[in-house]
């Protein structure tokens, strides 16, 4: 049991340790989408993995430490939200004008900000925190005398899917935050079947990959939501007729995908 306690602490510090390095690679080219999209990830995985071992944890800390990541991932948001709209104003099979070119000068100045914030005290000491917390978990006292079995993690990771399935059974669609938290969920299922491979039974790998198509068609859903008000509410003073349409015709495309899903 005791060896299961420390395979879990293992896997943690080290999605802390990537954390760092995608950190250092974003900070070192902050213009490449990539490089913000992969610190974005290893930030979620590494909160979807202390979810997932938070039935183990002290309740109190645990939540310290998800606030630190937390507050540290939730800055670079509205940057990825650029690059995605970015993306699609690209793809269009429209002419679009200048309105590439003006979602990317605010994309700069979003870049900047985050650049600041990402080189800047806060991040340095919520990341400290989250390090020097992984070093020594937080265990329950009775976690921590008995310590944790093969049996309760897959327990654990049997509630977890159940959970997502039943939710999507039931799930508002018009509900964006609830389908945002089902996205969520969907995904931790895929980042612990991946992580903790060696403590899950064999069809967990086959679990993950299922979890990633729910993840996806999520994932579209809430970009698209996010891409209808962005579109919206850009400022459209100033802009050529060629960048009107390719605004009306991105956020009718958006829209369309959104009412296929509400109408499923």
């Amino acid at each position: 049991m005791a060896e299961v306690r420390k395979e879990l602490a293992r896997v943690l510090r080290e999605g802390e340790e990537t954390v760092e390095r995608r950190l250092e690679d974003f900070l070192a080219d902050p213009d490449d989408v990539e490089t913000v999209h992969r610190l974005r990830i290893s930030i979620r995985t590494l909160r979807s993995l202390l979810a997932f071992v938070s039935p183990l944890l002290k309740r109190r800390r645990h939540r310290i430490l998800q606030d630190d990541l937390r507050s540290v991932v939730i800055e670079t948001s509205r940057l990825r939200e650029y690059d995605v709209l970015l993306r699609q104003v690209r793809a269009l099979d429209v002419p679009y004008g200048e309105l590439a070119e003006k979602i990317a000068g605010l994309r700069e100045l979003e870049r900047n900000h985050v650049v600041d914030v990402m080189r800047g005290r806060h991040t340095r000491r919520a990341l400290r925190r989250v390090r020097k917390a992984l070093a020594r978990l937080p265990w329950r006292d009775s976690v921590r005398e008995a310590g944790v079995s093969r049996a309760d993690v897959r327990e654990i990771f049997r509630d977890l899917v159940c959970v997502v399935d039943e939710g999507y059974a039931v799930v508002d669609r018009s509900d964006a935050d609830a389908v945002h938290t089902l996205r969520k969920r969907a995904k931790r299922v895929r980042y612990v079947s991946e992580s903790f491979a060696g403590l899950l039974s064999e069809g967990a790998a086959a679990e993950g990959r299922r979890m990633k198509g729910v993840q996806d068609l999520l994932g579209d859903i809430c970009d698209a939501r996010v891409n209808v008000a962005m579109a919206g509410e850009f400022p459209a003073e100033g802009l050529s007729d060629e960048a009107r349409r390719a605004l009306e015709t991105l956020i009718a495309r958006n829209q369309a995908l959104l009412d296929e899903f509400l109408a499923g």
